[in-house]
């Protein structure tokens, strides 16, 4: 009798760490590494002086924006096209004064895999109010967001994916490491969900999309102090399928 049997191991929720070679850029940063000289706090603090130095107009106090960049192996900064034209709309001088902002910093920092630099995806978070007139030193975007939840919590959340998925991943014998990565919108819904490295089966991925659509439970979505922000979310997983005769 064939035996298969199926590991599924949440590692982390928030950025993965797990890099593959046959990429030329990075999903992520791997862990302890910064896309910027100095870190967090310098970041914003270079940010707060090139806004006020420049003597910027702030924008109102609900508007805020998450530019996604990727830095280059070069140290370069590329601003990554964002198709979410109705958050553009409503945050349209924070998006605008991010890209302003984003092309003359200078400190860039690129990823480093075994003493090689190498481009990286990145996102932040970047509300003026709190940049320009509210900045105080040391401050940090990060330490003001409250993360998105799922409904009954994560465990909760590992039930209702296990019941969802697990016979998909054993039907098309999904083996090895992968990675699930969602947002979730400022109203709690998943957007953008998609699995890397990319499974090249065209039914494998029309399936997991509907599969995962039976997920129609709304997220409690990530805030920023009291503003809902979008969130993106991966779920690093591990799957082993044997095969036996008992």
């Amino acid at each position: 009798m064939m035996k298969i049997r199926i590991l599924f191991l949440l590692l982390a929720i928030f950025s993965s760490q797990i890099i593959y070679a046959q990429m030329t850029v990075l999903e992520d940063y791997p862990k302890d590494q910064y896309f910027y000289e100095g870190g967090a706090v310098d970041f914003y603090k270079e940010m707060h002086e090139y806004l006020i130095n420049n003597k910027l107009k702030e924008c109102g106090e609900k508007e805020i924006y998450q530019p996604r960049i990727i830095i280059t192996k070069e140290a370069g900064v590329k601003l990554v096209k964002d198709n979410d034209t109705a958050n553009i709309a409503k945050n349209k001088c924070a998006y605008n004064l991010s890209k302003e902002v984003i092309k003359n910093l200078k400190h860039w920092n690129p990823a480093e895999v075994k003493g090689n630099k190498m481009g990286a995806v990145t996102e932040f978070v970047f509300y003026p109010k709190d940049l320009m007139s509210n900045y105080k030193q040391g401050y940090n975007a990060d330490a003001f967001i409250q993360s998105a939840q799922y409904p009954d919590g994560l465990k909760k959340f590992k039930s209702d994916f296990h019941d969802n998925f697990m016979s998909l991943f054993a039907d098309y014998h999904i083996n090895g490491e992968i990675n699930l990565e969602i947002y979730v919108s400022g109203e709690g819904h998943i957007t953008n969900p998609r699995i890397y490295p990319e499974v090249d089966n065209k039914n494998f991925n029309i399936s997991f999309l509907r599969t995962l659509s039976r997920l129609k439970k709304t997220w409690k979505p990530a805030f920023y102090s009291n503003i809902p922000i979008k969130q993106k979310l991966v779920f690093p997983m591990k799957f082993s399928v044997e095969f036996g005769e008992r």
